[in-house]
């Protein structure tokens, strides 16, 4: 009988810090669902592009200490002209004014997203689970960020509908954690969670943005674009946690 192989994952890695460059050359390549392409250096503008067009990735972790306008034109480009490439972005600092732009960023094609604090992405096992994710087209919001969204804002009205172990399972969904680990991180029965996602499913069906055939995708999506609107309202009122666990 002719075996079958799982398909690698592409991933091209840009970091500015030297030690962390060393760090990926020595850890990513034992990730069984990963071939690595190349680390680099940040380089040159234009640079990103570039290497994107001739390497032709399934996912690119660009690790930066700050945003630049010219760095999130580059990667608006990017999710533009190859929208089918999933992007882990880890930051060092982010301002009010980066978060707008990262969540314009995250919803402008159909490849996955992933924003994470450099210093919450700190496990292997973390960081290839993030990568397959994105591969699969889920946004996922590292939960400081996601507080800082929701931060001074009105609850989100799709929200509202959900339990509150429901929200804490869409939480973990959204960062892209399997059903097994959602089970794992909540000290609750794997059963248990498919009730809980199926009455969430439920739920969020009568919201005409949901798409029944990606139902996991979908409601990360949702999620994010539901913070997206809220935050436009301009409004005060008291935060709403996006989660707690990592």
């Amino acid at each position: 009988m002719e075996q079958t192989h799982t398909k690698l994952i592409k991933l091209y890695v840009v970091e500015e810090q030297e030690l962390f460059r060393e760090v990926y050359k020595a850890i990513l390549p034992s990730m069984a669902s990963v071939e690595l392409l190349d680390v680099t250096n940040s380089g040159q503008p234009g640079a990103l592009s570039r290497t994107v067009s001739a390497l032709k990735p399934d996912v690119m972790l660009l690790s930066t200490k700050r945003l630049s306008p010219e760095l999130v034109a580059e990667l608006e480009k990017i999710r533009t002209d190859y929208p089918k490439i999933g992007i882990v972005l880890l930051l060092v600092f982010y301002s009010a004014q980066d978060i707008e732009l990262l969540r314009k960023l995250a919803l402008k094609s159909e490849g996955g997203m992933a924003l994470f604090l450099k210093q919450s992405l700190d496990q292997i096992d973390q960081l290839s689970r993030t990568i397959i994710a994105v591969n699969q087209g889920q946004v996922i919001l590292d939960p400081p960020i996601a507080t800082f969204m929701f931060a001074g804002k009105p609850e989100c009205p799709f929200l509202k509908q959900l339990t509150a172990r429901e929200l804490e399972i869409l939480s973990l969904l959204a960062q892209g954690y399997t059903n097994q680990s959602i089970a794992s991180s909540l000290f609750i029965d794997i059963k248990t969670v498919e009730h809980h996602l199926n009455s969430m499913y439920s739920k969020l069906r009568a919201n005409p943005d949901f798409n029944d055939k990606h139902l996991r995708v979908s409601a990360a999506r949702l999620y994010l674009k539901t913070m997206g609107n809220e935050m436009a309202h301009g409004q005060e009122s008291r935060p709403y946690l996006a989660g707690s666990r990592i």
